[in-house]
């Protein structure tokens, strides 16, 4: 399956911003999330990797 141009989007949020928000996550949590929070990391990390695939750049 060839890749699209909705492949290659660039992300609403920088890796930066994103990275930010899952170090505060960890830091209010002590490092043990709840339910709720690990919600939130895997959201993040969706976006994560999403925001990591539109900074690869193809090969010639």
């Amino acid at each position: 399956m060839s890749p699209t141009s909705d492949d290659h989007l660039a992300p609403e949020r920088s890796l930066a911003d994103i990275n930010a928000d899952i170090r505060c996550l960890f830091a209010r949590a002590d490092g043990r999330l709840s339910d709720a929070e690990r919600i939130r990391h895997a959201t993040l990390l969706g976006e994560w990797a999403s925001a990591i695939r539109a900074s690869v750049v193809p090969a010639a």
